[in-house]
């Protein structure tokens, strides 16, 4: 890209439908998450340093280090344009997080940051190594996507990240300077880069959530195969979090039990994960549907959310916060699901278009106050995928710094990789 200074933005994910029953080949089905984005200010500079800032997971001071000390001889050799060949480098990502650690005082670095350090790092070493372009970089790093929530935060961080490095040292060209064809192909390399980065935060990541955060819109997940569901509609949601901690790991294991063990009634067990993955089909099938008005799709989505939930339950992972949600809501006959792996976390509610602002307000005027204290966020399902905005003109460090994030999202410029 040539400008030294832009913005990058990608969406944050929530599965609609398929959870758990995806871990054993079903389908399920996830959405971009319009309204919570994150947004990564990315500026050249001269001096040779690489600095991060991530205020909003509470780092008060910058990471600073110089690009020199970092560990380029440790990089194999890499096809920037085709990394999902690679090997992960294991021995680089060790040498990288005693150099992100070295000289910081690891008591005031919580584990969420180390890792975000971690994945930065990793991607500037190997997108450097293989570049024409050498620059140092500030890089200043907004979210609203709630950390730890099963939203897709680190994805659409990764994303952020893989799009700005591969812009900055020169590997892809922006939508500004690129045809359809060239927009595409640095899509695919977006999500590649994103998908290494996720590697470096969870290890073995299935790929869902970094593609929602690069393509947007609604994908389908089945086996290990993502299909895009181009030209879906945009559906509302009110998006409430609990704020109750869940092991994903714990949650998943339980539901193994249920189906190999003899105790755990496993051809019931299979007979629910088999409804569930009925019920990602039938979304599919209504969401694809061109002769169907919209008051047809919110009725047979708000019968798929009711089931779903239904099912999930009597597969062991509910909670009773979860509930709650849905018997707030339902209270302006609104229908709830969770989403993600349970055991607390999010609540998806439909929102249809005759539900009255007030009405809104209503529901989330409940669920926020006490004695629940609940976080609820307005959002759309389907919104764009990552974009970019050149900031040659538009924005300094101290004004994105300053910025809120719905009036970044509302300037005018953005162009969208997908």
């Amino acid at each position: 890209m040539s400008s030294d200074r832009y913005i990058v933005s990608a969406p944050g994910k929530v599965i609609l439908f398929g959870e758990h029953a995806v871990v054993y080949g079903k389908t399920a089905i996830a959405g971009s998450l319009d309204g919570l984005r994150t947004y990564a200010f990315f500026e050249k500079r001269i001096d040779g340093y690489v600095e991060l800032n991530l205020p909003d997971l509470g780092l008060q001071r910058a990471f600073l280090w110089p690009a020199s000390a970092l560990p380029y001889n440790l990089v194999n050799n890499v096809d920037i344009k085709e990394p999902q060949n690679l090997n992960f480098n294991d021995v680089l990502l060790h040498k990288i997080k005693s150099i992100a650690l070295e000289g910081q005082d690891n008591q005031q670095i919580n584990n969420f940051q180390q890792i975000a350090a971690f994945t930065f790092l990793y991607l500037y070493t190997c997108l450097e190594y293989n570049s024409q372009t050498s620059c140092g970089m500030t890089i200043y790093v907004r979210s609203n996507i709630p950390v730890g929530a099963g939203l897709g935060s680190s994805a659409s961080y990764s994303v952020c990240l893989a799009t700005g490095l591969l812009l900055a040292f020169g590997h892809i060209l922006s939508p500004y300077e690129s045809n359809e064809q060239g927009i595409k192909k640095s899509s695919e390399l977006i999500n590649l880069w994103a998908y290494q980065a996720e590697k470096v935060i969870h290890g073995t990541p299935s790929g869902v959530d970094n593609s929602v955060a690069t393509y947007g819109g609604a994908i389908m997940f089945v086996n290990g195969v993502i299909q895009n569901m181009m030209g879906t509609r945009s559906l509302r949601f009110l998006l409430t979090n609990t704020k109750v901690p869940r092991n994903t790991k714990i949650l998943i294991e339980n539901v193994r039990t249920r189906i190999e063990n003899v105790k755990g009634f496993p051809k019931i067990t299979n007979l629910i994960l088999d409804a569930i993955h009925d019920i990602s089909e039938s979304f599919k099938e209504i969401l694809g549907s061109e002769i169907m008005d919209d008051q047809e799709l919110y009725t047979k989505t708000e019968g798929l959310i009711d089931m779903c939930h239904h099912l999930l339950n009597s597969l062991g992972v509910g909670h009773p916060s979860l509930d709650k949600v849905r018997e707030i809501a339902a209270q302006c006959d609104l229908h709830t699901k969770l989403t993600g792996a349970g055991g607390g976390g999010c609540a998806l509610t439909l929102i249809r278009n005759d539900v009255s602002k007030e009405q809104i307000e209503i529901v989330k005027t409940a669920l926020t106050a006490s004695p629940h204290c609940f976080e609820c966020y307005e959002t759309s399902i389907g919104g764009h995928g990552v974009g970019v905005l050149d900031a040659s003109s538009d924005k300094s460090l101290q004004e994105f710094s300053e910025c809120e994030k719905n009036q970044l999202a509302g300037i005018i410029g953005w162009m969208y990789f997908a």
